[in-house]
């Protein structure tokens, strides 16, 4: 609906480099869609072709996004709006965790049929239809956007600005995601350095400190992490197997960071593989499986260089447009959206590393409305 309405001026929006990176990246994508089909037979119809779609629904949004914003008088209220619909968010994730709220996961595919389930002890809290990290990789925007609003001299309501923000990170922490507790440090602290309040950064990072210490699952995925595989080069002996349990459920003969080990042992090494195969557009959507938890192999894999090449240049193309405002930080709430903006899509390009973060429908939606909206607010300056 919204592209038959803004039919006859495409050829303006065309002239915007985002826009063109974006519509080349979903030609390259087709290329390799094609490919994956068709030359190296690693994908099928179906599938592929499903999975291509999925990329344009989610991208179309940026270009929405641009088109609605037509002032920077509206932007206030989108503000209000992200950070509501976050507080609401980590409310429910605080009540999974301490009031047995039900949780409908596709963190697995026993899980992911649909059942309502409730918490166990220890557990982390997840997003809906989804998993932890995606509901962690979520939390750091609203959480970028109140710091910046807490600067500001005219904002209103800071203490409730306080409250939600402390319950946003309080669902952070209990998702107990490693890497995306990292990455909003580190975004944290370059956001610090862009408004020049250097005297803020010791108490972050005792802020940091403070919050492992006391997230047990943080601070045992941590330690889990430091004990077996950075100080893991001292010989263990091998436990007695046991025949009588399931495989999935034995302790590993010698301490292991699960996660990690079917990372490096089996998903990227076959996104690799995959890659070989062919080099320029890969093998096509879905022929590395379900997940590469590395976004950057699995676009190797599925699209190639070229697929890669293209995506990264969106991302490039708007960290260049950003430079200006981060380089000439001036305090006001457009300039605090586009920072918090661009941090935000820093952190999605850190947990990428680890994690799919960029096919995750829960992120993938909002991370391109927000982009729309940050390239329009730049223009409205």
């Amino acid at each position: 609906s919204w592209l038959l309405s803004r039919f006859k001026s495409l050829r303006d929006l065309l002239k915007l480099s985002v826009h063109r990176s974006i519509l080349l990246y979903l030609v390259v994508a087709a290329g390799a869609l094609f490919s994956g089909i068709f030359l190296t037979k690693t994908t099928s119809l179906n599938l592929g072709l499903l999975h291509w779609v999925r990329r344009v629904e989610y991208t179309f949004l940026f270009f929405a996004a641009y088109d609605f914003l037509k002032s920077k008088i509206q932007l206030p209220f989108i503000i209000r709006v992200f950070i509501l619909v976050s507080l609401f968010v980590a409310i429910y994730g605080l009540g999974q965790q301490f009031f047995g709220l039900p949780v409908i996961s596709t963190t697995n595919t026993e899980f992911a049929k649909g059942l309502a389930l409730t918490l166990g002890p220890g557990a982390r809290i997840n997003s809906t239809f989804a998993g932890h990290y995606d509901l962690a990789a979520y939390s750091v925007f609203p959480l970028l956007l109140i710091l910046g609003l807490l600067t500001l001299p005219g904002t209103r309501y800071k203490f409730l600005l306080l409250i939600a923000g402390l319950l946003i990170y309080w669902s952070l922490l209990l998702s107990a995601s490693r890497v995306t507790f990292a990455a909003f440090y580190l975004t944290t602290g370059l956001f610090i350095l862009i408004m020049r309040k250097f005297s803020w950064l010791i108490p972050l990072v005792i802020i940091a400190i403070i919050s492992i210490l006391a997230t047990p699952q943080l601070l045992g995925r941590y330690r889990e992490f430091v004990i077996n595989h950075l100080l893991s080069g001292i010989p263990t002996a091998h436990a007695q197997v046991d025949t009588e349990v399931a495989d999935a459920l034995k302790h590993p003969a010698i301490p292991e960071d699960r996660s990690l080990n079917i990372r490096l042992k089996a998903e990227w090494p076959r996104a690799l593989r995959s890659f070989l195969k062919n080099p320029v557009f890969g093998t096509g959507y879905s022929s590395v499986g379900l997940a590469t938890d590395n976004d950057y192999l699995r676009a190797l894999a599925e699209t190639g260089f070229l697929g890669l090449a293209a995506f990264l240049l969106i991302i490039i193309r708007i960290f260049k447009s950003s430079i200006p405002f981060i380089v000439h930080f001036q305090p006001s709430f457009e300039t605090v959206f586009i920072i918090s903006s661009t941090l935000f899509l820093t952190s999605l390009m850190l947990n990428a590393v680890f994690i799919d973060v960029f096919e995750a429908s829960k992120i993938a939606i909002v991370t391109w409305t927000i982009l729309g909206l940050t390239e329009k607010a730049k223009t409205l300056i």
